[in-house]
């Protein structure tokens, strides 16, 4: 069993972020629209675990700013990262705003406002799994199901043969019966870390 995982994926969330005399943030997953005012985010995901079951993980969710040049080009957003860090007992949220990556300080949050949970095993097999497929040195799944808003997804696994582990994953959503349910997808790489780093030491705003 691996000690941990970090997991880059991109397509999911979307992140808005405000810094100055007075600090805002928000986020959101699992939706094609890009809100008003937020950007597209790239996470990377870490996880720690132990006897199968995730002790703590973090989420730093990085925004996707265009890159643009020349005179008709408008300055890009200044949107900074955000870091979740999720544990069983709590979940918290914030700013990444000091050197080396730091958060000066997390707010906590409700668990419905994180988009992952900690205290139980990561993977599940949920869904309609088709035949397996050898592809090279990888062997391929693609499982099929439904959000709770009843999108229909279709996911495609690729496992790793010789180290037994996950490595990619593709999410193909197709649009929804509600308004803005609209259909998107998105991709996440899954790499085994050789050791647990050390959890975030949580500061709490004033």
């Amino acid at each position: 069993l691996q000690p941990a995982i970090r997991i880059v994926q991109s397509g999911y969330m979307t992140v808005a972020s405000r810094v100055g005399a007075s600090k805002s943030f928000s986020y959101r997953w699992g939706y094609g629209q890009v809100p008003a005012g937020s950007v597209r985010a790239t996470e990377t995901i870490t996880y720690v675990q132990l006897h199968g079951r995730v002790v703590w993980l973090t989420d730093v969710l990085a925004p996707n700013v265009p890159k643009c040049s020349g005179p008709s080009c408008a300055p890009p957003p200044r949107v900074a990262p955000i870091e979740l860090f999720v544990t069983k007992a709590a979940a918290f949220a914030g700013l990444i705003t000091g050197p080396h990556d730091a958060v000066a300080c997390f707010e906590q949050k409700p668990f419905t406002a994180v988009p992952y949970r900690a205290g139980g095993p990561w993977w599940s097999a949920v869904g309609d799994f088709r035949p397996k497929a050898t592809r090279g040195n990888q062997t391929i799944v693609t499982v099929t199901y439904s959000w709770a808003d009843g999108q229909h997804v279709a996911e495609i696994d690729s496992i790793d043969n010789a180290k037994r582990l996950f490595v990619a994953s593709s999410f193909h959503v197709a649009r929804g019966a509600q308004a803005g349910e609209v259909a998107f997808g998105f991709s996440q790489r899954d790499t085994a870390l050789p050791f647990a780093p050390y959890a975030p030491f949580v500061t709490r705003c004033k």
